[in-house]
């Protein structure tokens, strides 16, 4: 069902979930999951999680917990020559 909501939106020109949530991103700071759902109100909370999910994995967001509560920002960009640990998986997901 995902995928099928994916090609709709592509046909009808609507921001995919990741790109909605890397928008919403781009004011700097940190945002908790439920700031995103009201900032996104066409948004489920399962596409909020796997747009999440996927930005994280490979790099784009950082996902931090604090407590009970989940908080959301745009990760800074690396550092030219930077070596990482595990180029395939970001630290959080070993």
């Amino acid at each position: 069902m995902i995928a099928k909501a994916s090609v709709q939106n592509r046909i009808s020109g609507l921001p995919e979930p990741q790109e909605l949530v890397l928008h919403r991103l781009e004011d700097g700071r940190e945002h908790t999951v439920e700031e995103l759902i009201e900032l996104t109100p066409g948004m489920s909370w399962a596409q909020l999680f796997i747009a999440m999910d996927n930005l994280s994995r490979c790099g784009s967001v950082e996902l931090r917990r604090r407590g009970f509560t989940y908080w959301l920002r745009k990760a800074e960009p690396p550092v030219e020559g930077a070596e990482r640990t595990d180029a395939a998986a970001h630290p959080h997901h070993r």
